[in-house]
């Protein structure tokens, strides 16, 4: 085969990557054409169409395409993760004075397939002890892929009438608003008369979770075209260490930007105390527990229809250092 002299990626720019897309850090020996992604969503998609040699992926539209023998294959770079106790908001006329009374209640997502989706309803069961068959999901946006359907027994629909989960909590047809991070697609925060957050004080919750879950929720991720990954077995290890070297480079830099802190709402000292100096580490063994229970998760809500161990997800010729 011949030698790969030229590569293409596209990420999301953060301090974590930005390094990768200035080229500060790049594979040796190989022209890295960078494309600054617009978001995962669309980034997502286009991952599904081989678009990119090396892209940033939601987790969930990942494993979901792994299972569908889509060529693609991951790196452990988790370059995208997130606390979902901040991004939870109830309708006050709804009666939710705490989350285990979302049983019975309308809630709106953007998509029901998307990560975040996926991470609140393991999150809303786990805590909680509210399945996904016990609330209405109302979506606002198309799934990323064909055929992905609400599960048998579970109440889900999508609103095709172009209004957020903002404006459908304010026309009270929604109960609560799960959003994946705040902002479109969600439409923003809703008003606070109409809606508080679900957890009052959300840096204790963000801390309590993580205190009883060891979890800090994977998001997205870097994948690569399984033919390169295969093609260049020495590029797999030299992304690996660009993206890790990039990370080393933001990460005190997201610690203090309120904007991409770990625990929002918190101080750079509360992420020290609960996350440490990295709380970003990249490999498969640091994260293996927060995958497995990610992959255990999707298969009991239906997004894939068989077990997916984690290693299968990988690129077979990662360093020793990222196994």
């Amino acid at each position: 085969m011949a030698a790969v002299t030229e590569l293409t990626l596209s990420v999301i720019p953060s301090p974590l990557t930005r390094p990768v897309l200035s080229g500060e850090f790049a594979p040796r020996g190989v022209a890295v054409r960078a494309n600054e992604a617009r978001s995962v969503d669309d980034n997502s998609r286009r991952m599904l169409d081989l678009a990119f040699d090396v892209g940033e992926m939601s987790l969930a539209t990942f494993t979901k395409a792994r299972e569908q023998g889509v060529p693609l294959l991951a790196l452990p770079l988790f370059t995208g993760r997130r606390f979902l106790q901040p991004l939870v908001s109830v309708a006050r006329a709804a009666g939710v004075g705490d989350m285990s009374q979302l049983a019975g209640k309308r809630v709106g997502i953007p998509q029901f397939w998307m990560t975040s989706s996926v991470w609140h309803r393991l999150v809303l069961r786990q805590m909680h002890g509210v399945s996904q068959d016990q609330v209405s999901w109302v979506t606002s946006a198309p799934e990323r892929m064909e055929a992905l359907e609400a599960p048998p027994g579970v109440d889900m629909r999508q609103d095709t009438s172009g209004r957020s989960p903002r404006e459908l909590l304010a026309a009270g047809e929604i109960d609560a608003i799960m959003s994946p991070r705040g902002g479109p697609p969600t439409g923003g925060e809703p008003d606070a008369n109409l809606a508080a957050p679900a957890y009052p004080d959300v840096v204790a919750a963000q801390r309590a979770y993580y205190q009883t879950t060891g979890i800090f929720p994977i998001m997205h991720m870097v994948v690569m075209r399984e033919e390169v990954a295969r093609q260049a077995t020495a590029l797999v290890g030299e992304l690996c260490e660009a993206f890790e070297a990039a990370k080393n480079a933001g990460r005190g830099e997201a610690i203090v930007d309120a904007r991409e802190r770990p625990i929002v709402g918190g101080e750079p000292e509360d992420v020290r105390k609960l996350l440490g100096d990295d709380p970003w580490p990249y490999g498969i063994g640091p994260n293996r527990h927060v995958l497995e229970k990610f992959l255990e998760d999707a298969r009991d809500q239906g997004l894939i229809q068989r077990p997916i161990a984690v290693d299968d997800l990988f690129a077979p010729n990662l360093p020793d250092s990222f196994k």
